[in-house]
């Protein structure tokens, strides 16, 4: 494909309604054929005029696509043929959040840094619906496992933020944290994937009443906007972040210095002080 012409299709693409679909799973891939998958999943996204980025590693594949109607459909077919039933995390956006498409091999799909988690098949999920439910009429711990700075845009109402930087911060929190493992624990991230690593983390130091949001925030906005999750979502593409309805915020962007999240018109708060 001539370059021009590819550079004035993805600039035209960049004006069209946009479908996106964020999803992972769990799932044993063989070492060995992971390039060969990294080729045909890249050939695959292409040809499709799909952008986002894909993680594989030996332990599943992880992701947050968009692309046409059509091509959503088809790429949510092709993952569950890989990988078996998966659950899709569905938004839309009147332009591309995502400039490429990209897939990466990566060791974990999401790192924890900790080679003896290894989440296999449900564990301890509860549904949207069982999680409002909970926060409405049981005495819990709410805990958020992002980032600092995803935690600062939106959490649930009186939710712990272990202000932590990177992911793999985690393990080293909860050692410190003392949290009473009496009580429920209830944690939560974007879309699922981290509290799958970190509720094995809790189980590994001694926490045994402790249950993940199935779907995470994205999930659970979709059946519940505006009720005990409060503020925006961050998510790790060009929208920044997403408002109670999974739009497009229409508040925040990333610091031209840091790359934090920002309602100011340029820079962060701590950017500029």
């Amino acid at each position: 494909m001539h370059k021009k012409w590819l550079s004035y299709t993805l600039y035209t693409m960049s004006f069209l309604p946009v479908y996106i679909t964020a999803h992972y799973t769990f799932v044993a891939l063989p070492a060995e054929g992971l390039q060969q998958l990294h080729d045909e999943l890249t050939a695959w996204g292409t040809q499709h005029g799909m952008t986002g980025l894909v993680l594989i590693a030996t332990e599943g594949m992880n992701g947050t696509v968009a692309g046409s109607k059509e091509a959503i459909t088809e790429w949510k077919q092709k993952v569950e043929q890989l990988c078996g039933p998966t659950i899709f995390k569905d938004s839309f956006a009147e332009r591309a959040i995502f400039k490429r498409w990209s897939v990466k091999v990566k060791p974990e799909i999401v790192a924890i840094k900790q080679p003896s988690i290894k989440p296999q098949g449900e564990h301890k999920h509860l549904s949207p619906e069982e999680w409002n439910a909970m926060l409405q009429s049981e005495d819990v711990t709410v805990l958020d496992v992002r980032n600092d700075y995803e935690v600062a845009i939106g959490k649930f109402k009186g939710a712990i933020d272990p202000q932590i930087k990177k992911f793999h911060e985690f393990p080293t929190f909860v050692e410190q944290a003392n949290l009473p493992k009496e009580k429920k624990v209830l944690m939560y991230c974007t879309g699922g994937i981290r509290c799958e690593k970190a509720l094995l983390e809790m189980e590994r130091q001694g926490y045994e009443h402790v249950y993940q949001l199935e779907g995470g925030i994205l999930a659970y906005l979709e059946q519940f906007p505006n009720a005990q999750f409060e503020g925006e979502c961050f998510v790790f593409d060009h929208r920044v972040a997403v408002d109670q309805e999974l739009k497009p915020s229409q508040t925040f962007r990333l610091c031209e210095r840091c790359g934090d999240p920002t309602s100011a018109p340029q820079t962060c708060v701590k950017c500029v002080a």
